[in-house]
């Protein structure tokens, strides 16, 4: 499936939940639909906006900062779930494929997610990723990009019954997520192009980073 658009892949994992677990894809469906009707995304930084600085801790633990980040030119930042979303890691590993013609087109990648515990080395380990992983630590950076929601009680008990236990992956007890976000953001720290969607089934296409990333060199 790597030499898919990353589209496709979200597609057959749907199709997939669709068919296997009825209960799960209805449920996400709700979830989803609810976010929707109220908007969530309405707070969410978009194109114009300036990327709020930050300091995070990366998979070997130490303090990652976006003024390095930026330093050496755009900068791709995907806020995903977790590594337990099989929607994310269809994510990262595409980001991973896509990853040396990003690279070509001037950007450096890195990923953030709210999980504790040395996930974030876990994650960069087991999915083979060539860029850094990040720690948002209870969501702050992700509650500044404006992208918090709280999981419904219908999912939280669909997870919990499967073993996607949130309260211990991130550290906290307070089952929130950030809607899955991808940022093209130029050096000055503009953002040039954005990708938030409340179906969190959705994402951006790794095509459409690296001609938005070709597009500042023209």
């Amino acid at each position: 499936m790597t030499d898919r658009p990353l589209s496709n892949r979200l597609t057959f994992l749907r199709e997939r939940h669709a068919r296997d677990r009825h209960h799960v894809a209805r449920a996400y469906d709700r979830m989803v639909q609810t976010l929707i009707e109220r908007d969530v995304t309405a707070g969410a930084l978009g194109v114009g906006d300036m990327m709020p600085d930050f300091a995070l801790p990366g998979s070997d633990g130490r303090l990652v900062h976006s003024a390095d980040l930026l330093a050496s030119g755009p900068l791709v930042v995907s806020f995903y779930r977790g590594s337990w979303c099989f929607y994310c890691e269809s994510e990262l590993t595409a980001l991973r494929d896509a990853h040396p013609a990003i690279v070509a087109a001037g950007g450096r990648i890195v990923a953030i997610a709210g999980e504790a515990g040395g996930r974030s080395a876990a994650t960069k380990r087991d999915f083979a990723l060539p860029f850094e992983v990040l720690s948002d630590l209870d969501l702050g950076l992700s509650l500044s990009f404006g992208l918090v929601f709280p999981v419904s009680e219908e999912v939280r008990a669909i997870y919990q019954e499967i073993g996607f236990d949130l309260a211990r992956f991130n550290g906290n007890d307070s089952w929130f997520l950030p809607i899955p976000a991808t940022y093209v953001i130029a050096s000055d720290g503009r953002i040039i192009a954005a990708h938030v969607d409340p179906d969190f089934r959705k994402r951006m296409e790794p095509a459409d980073i690296v001609a938005t990333l070709a597009s500042l060199r023209s």
